[in-house]
């Protein structure tokens, strides 16, 4: 199997995700058309307003059409003549904006102003030859189970051992156990450094990272094992600095985030699903349906709180699922159920 890439368009969003040789998932990216009225995303060019020049920072904060103020580095250049508060120029988002970050910009020319946000495509560290598929039901699926990686708390090693994955506001937490693995020791870590670094990718998580690993017997296991990290770090499409293990086990370093993590996407700040991520998966399980059930009559039976949400339909979804599947769908109220249950009944 070489590697390849499965594209969900599915209603109200649209998911990519990357999948190595063995089928397992490498990237993600999520991108909403509820949030196209509240964000910008990377590529699009805007004309911003400088609200603020810092020249501690050497660089301005800029007042955007839609969502947060942008960041704008003037680099060993420094300050252009042109740039002063309240100046207007055009710029281009370089990197959206991240939980507590508002986005990086950068100057552009006229001539690009309205230009389109990246594809979620483009917006992957993909290679130049590499087949990318539109998903079926099963493709489908596979996202599915690639984002519920993601999610995860735990991720379970083969052979035995996990890590658990803990994101704070400070740092993200990463404990290696053993578990009932026959290997321990170096050999085992080595297992679970690879295991980190392909959820750190897969989960698109950066800043502070520490990694609680298991006891080693030997210093030459220390060593061999910090060669291994320094190694896996550099195949790292993002940026990540190292230090060395410290004399508790444990080994600290600093990724550069770039995009937002799907939990920041499809989790609230109590780490649940929102409203929005449980609608979504009904729209699509609304879909799949009815391609399983050819010209049948279809009711999307729903919690009040997922009703709520669709019945609003702020994205437009009644029109392109008939747009899809036609009209034979109908939303019902169910009150037995719970406010955050669906469920699609043949009718």
């Amino acid at each position: 199997m070489t590697e390849f890439v499965l594209i969900d368009e599915a209603v109200g969003e649209t998911r990519a995700c990357w999948f190595d040789e063995d089928g397992q998932p490498l990237e993600l990216i999520i991108e909403r058309i509820s949030e196209r009225s509240t964000r910008v995303l990377a590529g699009s060019a805007h004309i911003g307003r400088i609200a603020r020049v810092d020249n501690s920072l050497n660089a301005a904060f800029v007042e955007l059409p839609i969502g947060e103020a942008g960041f704008l580095p003037f680099g060993k250049k420094g300050r252009p003549a042109d740039v002063h508060e309240g100046a207007k120029l055009p710029v281009m988002v370089s990197r959206e904006a991240l939980p507590g970050k508002g986005p990086n910009l950068r100057l552009c020319a006229e001539e690009q102003l309205g230009a389109g946000p990246l594809s979620v495509l483009d917006r992957m560290n993909l290679p130049a030859e590499i087949e990318v598929f539109d998903v079926d039901r099963s493709g489908r699926e596979k996202i599915d189970h690639a984002i519920d990686q993601a999610l995860a708390k735990r991720v379970c090693i083969i052979g035995g051992g996990d890590i658990c994955i803990e994101p704070t506001r400070a740092l993200v937490a990463i404990d290696v156990d053993t578990g009932v693995s026959p290997i321990t020791g170096g050999r085992f870590n080595y297992k679970a450094a690879q295991s980190a670094f392909r959820q750190l990718r897969l989960r698109s998580l950066g800043g502070i990272i520490v990694i609680d690993f298991a006891p080693m017997a030997s210093k030459n296991e220390r060593n061999a094992l910090f060669a291994s990290v320094t190694s896996l770090a550099k195949k790292d499409p993002a940026r990540v600095d190292v230090l060395p293990l410290s004399r508790f086990g444990t080994l600290e370093m600093l990724r550069r985030k770039n995009t937002r993590s799907p939990s920041d996407i499809m989790l609230g700040a109590n780490g649940k699903k929102t409203i929005e991520t449980i609608a979504l998966e009904a729209l699509r399980s609304l879909e799949n349906e009815a391609q399983a059930s050819a010209g049948a009559k279809l009711e999307l039976q729903a919690g009040a709180s997922v009703f709520e949400w669709l019945d609003q339909d702020h994205i437009g979804w009644q029109a392109e699922m008939a747009n899809r599947i036609g009209s034979r769908f109908y939303l019902f109220l169910n009150e037995s159920s719970g406010r955050l249950q669906w469920e699609v009944v043949v009718k």
